[in-house]
């Protein structure tokens, strides 16, 4: 029987378990390799001499070694790229396998990819059935040159092939492989992650499905939805399992197609009722529908803000949400004790300090439960980017770092293009202290610009300071971060 290895760094990966699903139910054996990163996090918690005392990388080998895979999977994002190639050659001279990368940075820039030492195969685009074609040529000895959304590279030749249709029939594909991590982890049993569709409506510039829908810019369906029944035999079969204590939907945007989701949450309280958080659109969020997801059990719901003005939110995000219609999703999500995160964007080369301060006045008016606050990042292959290289905001050289992935801030650290606007550091040190401020106060802060004398504080230090402090009922980005950096420190000090 052919083997076939997944990594992954510190995180449940609901894309692996797809996968691994897919194998198994074609009788190819899975095995997950996970690499907690403890201070070793890409644009968080990162410190060389810890990360380095606190490495599992030998240990991974030596486990490696043992299981002697045929094939060796990472689905690789921009924000991991460095650390899988390290990995990727690392494990090429310890190990006769052959390596896969698969995901958005090699579906972004296969060129560049395929080109990586210690790569033999991408995958562009969906995986389901090229790693499953892939998997049984190596086990039959078949032509594995010819198989749709697969690169390979022998030696300086490389084979690229055509990308299939999108699945467009989601109820065919087996359920999760939820073992792969749970077994190997049970820290990952707490909250469960689910997915009721593949796709997005929306094509943000910024964002990955900006590249996807180039990729499949021929396609009608590119938002594929699973079936009621089939979403809701998952979660039974789930609940019956593993008994998680809530559901968290992963969906890119869970409110799109409104019958099905009318549908869905009526069945939803009958058959489950457990907690669940999910991402949505401002837009299409109504009072009726905010009611439904609340009596079905709706704890968190995540939202983009991105930036306050709607034009250039229009102009320069690609998005089309309408300032009232923000303020209004906030208000009725809040009025209904859903938990609501904002996400806004900051370090756009022409920000300016009253869009700031716009945006502060803007959350004291209408004020989320959280606000994450992301740095402005570049993604290879998104619209964004282009614009940027365009405008001379980029040079090509760091156009090309961005490609290689070499690029890393976003939700903690600025980028490296920036101006140094120390004002807007402190914009956000004090949104991250909103929830702990009173109407008045934010309104003083603003009124006489107090902001402007408030220490630039350590943003990982803010960060977890505010979601211990202030956070849903269920937060599984904290509790798996605080299990995951638990479990493996002791284990690791054990082992010492």
């Amino acid at each position: 029987m052919i083997k076939v290895a997944f990594f992954c760094p510190g995180y449940e990966s609901l894309g692996i378990e797809c996968l691994s699903a897919s194998l198994r139910h074609n009788g190819v054996d899975t095995k997950l390799f996970l690499d907690p990163v403890l201070f070793a996090e890409s644009n968080f918690l990162e410190h060389y001499h810890l990360g380095r005392f606190f490495s599992y990388r030998r240990q991974i080998l030596h486990e490696l070694k043992e299981y002697s895979p045929d094939l060796i999977c990472f689905s690789v994002i921009s924000d991991n790229y460095q650390w899988a190639s390290q990995w990727a050659r690392m494990i090429k001279k310890a190990v006769e396998a052959r390596i896969i990368f698969g995901g958005i940075h090699p579906t972004s820039v296969p060129e560049k990819v395929i080109l990586e030492e210690g790569i033999d195969y991408i995958c562009v685009g969906e995986g389901d059935q090229a790693l499953v074609e892939l998997a049984q040529a190596l086990a039959d000895g078949g032509d594995d040159r010819c198989i749709r959304n697969i690169w390979k590279r022998e030696g300086t030749c490389v084979f690229q092939n055509e990308v299939r249709p999108l699945i467009q029939d989601l109820d065919g594909l087996p359920f999760p492989d939820k073992d792969i991590f749970y077994e190997a982890h049970p820290i990952f049993r707490d909250g469960y992650l689910a997915m009721t569709s593949r796709g997005c409506p929306y094509a943000c510039s910024y964002c990955c499905n900006n590249v996807y829908h180039k990729l499949y810019a021929q396609e009608h369906g590119r938002v594929r939805r699973r079936s009621v029944d089939h979403v809701l035999a998952e979660l039974e079969q789930v609940k019956d399992r593993y008994a998680p204590r809530y559901i968290a939907f992963v969906d890119d945007c869970f409110n799109t197609q409104r019958p099905w989701l009318v549908h869905f949450l009526k069945e939803y309280t009958k058959r489950i009722s457990l907690p669940f958080s999910c991402y949505v659109y401002p837009d299409i969020l109504d009072v009726d529908l905010v009611r439904m997801l609340r009596e079905a059990g709706c704890f968190k719901v995540q939202m983009g803000v991105q930036v306050i003005s709607q034009e250039k939110r229009q102009r320069i995000l690609g998005r089309s949400s309408a300032q009232e219609k923000i303020a209004q999703a906030i208000d009725l999500l809040r009025g209904n004790n859903i938990f609501v995160v904002a996400d806004a964007i900051f370090g756009f080369p022409d920000e300016t300090e009253a869009e700031l301060v716009q945006l502060a006045r803007f959350y004291m008016e209408h004020p989320p439960d959280h606000c994450e606050n992301f740095w402005l990042r570049y993604y290879p292959g998104t619209r964004i980017t282009s614009w940027a290289l365009e405008k001379g905001f980029i040079d090509q050289d760091e156009h090309d770092n961005i490609e290689r992935g070499h690029k890393n801030f976003g939700l903690i650290k600025r980028p490296e293009h920036s101006v140094d606007k120390t004002y807007a550091r402190q914009i956000i040190t004090l949104l991250m202290m909103y929830p702990f401020l009173s109407y008045k106060m934010k309104q003083w802060i603003l009124n006489r610009r107090r902001y402007r004398i408030m220490p630039v504080l350590s943003s990982v230090f803010m960060y977890i300071f505010v979601r211990l402090l202030h956070h849903p009922p269920f937060d599984l980005n904290t509790e798996r971060t605080w299990k995951r950096y638990k479990h493996f420190l002791i284990r690791r000090l054990l082992a010492r």
